[in-house]
């Protein structure tokens, strides 16, 4: 800094000093970075980085999650098997009902066609989003093989997981139906009585505005009822598990226990 009066050079020494200071603190460094990478990432830019990140870490991501796998499932095997063989059976049986349902209704309406069979992706979860919430999970499609954003995403026996969130080139990110921001227009089968699925705080799954006054049992199958039209009609959520009801209230709310067990998922099914 030649020829610069002494009280400037002095000012400049001193300002680079709390500076330094200043961003080796790993709080506010920590919150410099997630500001920038949120910028970053509204313009997209970080699209081309997270698919080469996903690219390199998702082998290793696999790899970590299998041996998660297997080390949940030692003792609890058995259990999940057959937890997995009624979910299955339970998702055949609200099949059944509604082309039953739907065979009932083509008789009087001559003319209706049914709907058509579906084309499915199979895919592998390879892992939780690292960079997200643990009901969000990575799988090895993506949009070289026909995933987009917005498809809904199955297991075996015709139960609901979850709606593709993003998709890159090789891998896409899934949406679990616990995840505060997962909504699905369901009813419950055995009534027809129509409600909105959702989480309840990241827990539980919960139908919401539920009319008040009607009857609603334990055990009483959820699907989805294809309203609004983002999921298509019934998928199998799970069963009714609790009602919650107040007189303060104009609707009711009832608790869902799940057939699906989300964090032990190997293998599921995009719907294009």
């Amino acid at each position: 800094m030649r020829g610069q009066p002494p009280f400037v050079v002095t000012g400049v020494v001193v300002i680079w000093g709390v500076m330094k200071k200043f961003f080796r603190h790993p709080f506010i460094l920590s919150l410099l970075i997630i500001a920038v990478a949120i910028f970053m990432n509204g313009q997209g830019w970080l699209e081309s980085p997270k698919n080469v990140f996903f690219q390199l870490t998702g082998s290793f991501q696999k790899i970590i999650y299998q041996i998660a796998q297997k080390i949940n499932g030692i003792t609890g095997e058995e259990n999940n098997n057959l937890r997995e063989e009624n979910a299955q059976l339970l998702g055949e049986v609200a099949f059944l009902k509604r082309v039953e349902q739907e065979n009932n209704f083509l008789r009087e309406q001559i003319g209706l066609s049914a709907n058509e069979e579906r084309e499915l992706i199979l895919a592998e979860v390879i892992g939780y989003d690292i960079l997200g919430s643990n009901r969000q999970f990575l799988i090895n499609k993506g949009k070289e093989d026909g995933v987009e954003e917005g498809m809904v995403v199955i297991s075996a026996g015709n139960l609901l997981v979850g709606q593709v969130i993003e998709a890159l080139g090789s891998f896409a990110k899934v949406r679990l139906l616990s995840d505060p921001n997962s909504k699905v227009n369901a009813l419950i089968q055995e009534s027809g009585i129509t409600g909105l699925v959702k989480s309840a705080q990241g827990l539980d799954l919960v139908i919401d505005l539920l009319p008040q006054g009607e009857e609603i049992n334990s055990g009483e199958t959820v699907i989805s009822s294809g309203l609004a039209g983002f999921f298509p009609p019934g998928l199998l959520i799970g069963q009714i598990q609790k009602v919650i009801s107040s007189d303060a209230r104009i609707s009711q709310t009832a608790k869902i226990k799940p057939v699906v067990d989300f964090m032990k998922l190997e293998r599921v099914f995009v719907i294009k």
